[in-house]
């Protein structure tokens, strides 16, 4: 779960990004290698797994506050909403991407891969302006307020 939080884009926070796939390559391998160190064992590959259960997961699509109160994959078609840095649809779409790309060639989710991939493109032609996440954080929190800060 650890290792698919950067590629799925932050689920859980307000500044969810989408990192370019060489910044992904490097944290991936650095995370294997700190994991093989630490335990003398490779990782067993469920990054695939891990990040189809932060698409489903539809409690990620809101904050702390707002979880276990609703079905938020269903409020998707009817409604949009901001939290952070992106929208609810702006999240999964992200999410679709970084499951289609994590489970093609995948043998045991090659029904997954198509499906998600089939998603997104309806979800991209139902909502043309939908703009991809940002790439970086525009915020940082003040370590006194813990609140966002404009970034100088």
């Amino acid at each position: 779960m650890e290792l698919a939080y950067l590629r799925i884009g932050f689920p859980t926070c307000w500044c969810v990004t989408s990192a370019s796939v060489p910044l992904l390559e490097r944290a991936e391998l650095a995370y294997r290698t700190a994991w093989r160190a630490a335990t003398g064992s490779d990782i067993q590959d469920g990054l695939a797994d891990a990040c189809a259960g932060w698409l489903i997961r539809g409690d990620a699509l809101a904050e702390r506050a707002r979880r276990e109160s609703t079905d938020h994959l269903a409020r998707i078609p009817h409604q949009d909403w901001k939290w952070g840095t992106a929208t609810a649809r702006q999240r999964l779409v992200h999410r679709l991407g970084a499951v289609s790309e994590t489970t093609t060639g995948h043998p045991a989710m090659n029904g997954v891969s198509s499906l998600v991939a089939d998603m997104r493109q309806a979800m991209l032609a139902r909502w043309p302006t939908l703009r991809p996440v940002p790439t970086q954080r525009p915020w940082r929190r003040s370590p006194t307020t813990r609140a966002p800060q404009p970034l100088a």
